[in-house]
């Protein structure tokens, strides 16, 4: 069994890094749509998670298919 290349060991790093960016958009997301607030402001934020969401996993993606090269 071979061990990981240093390309492919950053790689998994980043990749963990842009999923804890996911994790935390996706939450301050859930937390402004689901806020009682009355103030515009939480919806403006809450509008554009799930097209943020979809290129940060675009990015993670494609940096975790250049580690397989």
């Amino acid at each position: 069994m071979d061990g990981k290349t240093v390309k492919e060991n950053k790689a998994e790093i980043v990749v963990v890094v842009i999923a804890l960016l996911a994790f935390v958009i996706g939450l301050v997301g859930h937390l402004a749509g689901a806020s009682f607030a009355n103030f515009d402001t939480f919806g403006y934020i809450a509008a554009p998670i799930p097209l943020i969401l979809g290129i940060i996993v675009l990015i993670s993606y494609k940096v975790a298919a250049s580690a397989e090269k």
